[in-house]
């Protein structure tokens, strides 16, 4: 009898355990249209000629994101050129490649998106404010006290707005001026007003929050690049100093979630090539 019991114990964990797996997020290959990356490996202890060499090959072979990861690195302590070699007018060559490949990435993620759309609502949590309905992705944070990086939309009278949002919280201030964004080795920027905002009691928390709202254009590519990105990067850039955050496979879902329920509720894409980008090396 207490073997009976104990067996039927063991069946109904596993069983318990099976579905908790199944219950959480759904997989890499559900979310994305990446494979999953690679371990970042240290190019810093490579000789910089065989480095650049490097670059060369990889830029021969197509192979622009990991040509594109070593320049940055060469860059660092050769800003300009090396061995009569223009770094910059070699980063320029590659840039414009990598443009290529996203604009083309985009375009995959367009069709991919229209197949998710009619069920992008599901994925949304909603409050009231005043005459205004807030949508945003499930996972991003309810609360105003930690630091954030999403997506959201106001839907009032007018019609549906797409915002952003980025607070950075600290016990000292970052005087942050603008934000750099890496996708895949290649280089955005959001900017904005940004409000400061301390906390009260014994420790008092510096808030530096960015909300703005996202328009046609660069914004909105940005936007869609972090979403469908496989490698992102910000740089919160200070006066005098910055902070860098990765942005996690969640929270580019939960971004991609949004503008997915943005077009769903009327809201405009959009998959045009990219024309210009920033470079932070510069």
């Amino acid at each position: 009898m207490k073997k009976k019991l104990l067996i039927q114990a063991v069946i109904v964990s596993i069983i318990s355990i099976s579905c908790g797996n199944n219950m959480s997020k759904p997989s890499i290959t559900d979310n994305s249209i990446h494979k999953v990356k690679e371990e970042k490996v240290n190019y810093s202890t490579i000789p910089s000629e065989d480095l650049l060499k490097h670059i060369k090959a990889h830029y021969d072979l197509g192979e622009y994101v990991k040509g594109k990861e070593k320049l940055n690195v060469l860059m660092e302590n050769h800003p300009d050129s090396l061995n009569g070699v223009d770094l910059k007018m070699l980063k320029e060559k590659i840039d414009t490649k990598l443009v290529e490949i996203q604009a083309k990435e985009q375009e995959i993620a367009e069709r991919e998106r229209q197949k998710r759309v009619p069920n992008a609502i599901n994925k949304m949590r909603s409050y009231k404010e005043g005459k205004k309905t807030i949508y945003a992705d499930k996972s991003s944070p309810e609360f105003d006290t930690k630091e954030c990086f999403y997506a959201y939309i106001v839907k009032d009278l007018y019609g549906v707005h797409l915002n952003f949002k980025i607070r950075y919280v600290a016990t000292e201030w970052l005087n942050i001026e603008n934000y750099m964004i890496t996708v895949d080795q290649l280089d955005y920027s959001l900017t904005g007003e940004i409000k400061k905002k301390e906390t009260k009691g014994k420790k008092k928390y510096k808030h530096e929050l960015l909300d703005i709202p996202i328009h046609e254009g660069k914004q909105l590519e940005t936007l869609n690049a972090i979403a469908n990105g496989s490698d992102v990067t910000a740089v919160y850039v200070g006066k005098k100093q910055y902070k860098k955050r990765v942005i996690n496979e969640e929270q580019r879902i939960a971004i991609r979630n949004v503008l997915d329920a943005y077009v769903f509720m009327g809201g405009k894409k959009t998959n045009e090539p990219k024309e210009s980008y920033t470079n932070t090396n510069e």
